[in-house]
């Protein structure tokens, strides 16, 4: 059996786009629940390593970092710290550890932490490959994602830490990237048809005509059957996911999703 969730975004407070900012959170939503006191899971952006927050330029409260087993105000109700447009300049500039990519802090509703998605390679600002660890610092996963390349789909790949054979997710399954080619001469039309649309309309309504290649991701172990298979599935013109609890942790199901909901918004 599979549910549906959405992941949304809350306390961006200072961010600029294309910026994450330190305290961050994203959200894990049921299908038909949108308020945030209805949300299976947190999941909070945090510095790799970085200073406290009252030595940074723009100053504020410390923001302790995340302990394994412990409650951090992560909780329904919980003010994030302060995050100010001159923390996130910083942050920013070329060398400064805060331009890296996050460390993800997954936590329950009770303001527990679940779980931790860091990179392996700390300081970099998009790295190949992550460890999940539970609550305790008992490894959960390794997640890894792969860039695509002329003939080569990107993918993300998930290795349990029990051994267990590995789930993969490449980009736009092989049936929409045949359909992609297909259909490419006909939407040169509608690319011309968009520049006229965005000329006229002084760009008001470009976005309705925006095409672009697949961009729906199926989780699944080799040889796995189309649909029964699926271990996690994030489809683009429905921005959500569906997850069998069956074929994969809760937990990982999250930690994976945040990071390519991450990945979808500030880089791709």
């Amino acid at each position: 059996m599979t549910t549906g969730f959405t992941v949304d975004i809350t306390g961006t407070t200072g961010m600029r786009s294309g910026e994450w900012a330190e305290g961050e959170e994203f959200l894990i939503l049921p299908d038909g629940r949108q308020r945030h006191e209805d949300a299976a899971c947190r999941v909070r952006l945090c510095a790799q390593d970085g200073p406290p927050r009252e030595d940074r330029p723009g100053g504020g409260t410390p923001a302790a970092g995340p302990r394994p087993g412990k409650r951090d105000g992560a909780g329904p109700g919980t003010a994030l710290p302060e995050v100010t447009v001159a923390e996130v300049e910083t942050r920013t500039r070329p060398g400064n550890p805060f331009a890296a990519h996050p460390v993800l802090v997954l936590h329950d509703m009770d303001g527990k932490t679940v779980a931790t998605v860091s990179p392996e390679v700390p300081g970099v600002a998009e790295p190949g490959s992550f460890r999940m660890v539970d609550d305790q610092g008992a490894a959960l996963c390794r997640i890894t994602r792969t860039p695509g390349r002329i003939g080569r789909r990107s993918h993300w790949r998930i290795d349990p830490a029990d051994g267990g054979p590995p789930l993969i997710g490449h980009r736009g399954t092989l049936a929409g990237w045949l359909g992609f080619v297909l259909l490419l001469p006909f939407w040169l039309l509608f690319f011309a048809g968009s520049l006229l649309v965005t000329m006229v309309s002084l760009g008001e309504v470009s976005e309705l005509l925006v095409w672009g290649a697949p961009r729906r991701v199926v989780w699944r172990r080799r040889r796995a059957l189309p649909f029964v298979g699926n271990a996690l599935d994030f489809r683009y013109l429905r921005s959500g996911y569906r997850w069998n609890a069956r074929l994969l942790d809760s937990r990982i199901a999250y930690g994976q999703a945040v990071l390519h909901y991450f990945t979808k918004v500030h880089k791709d």
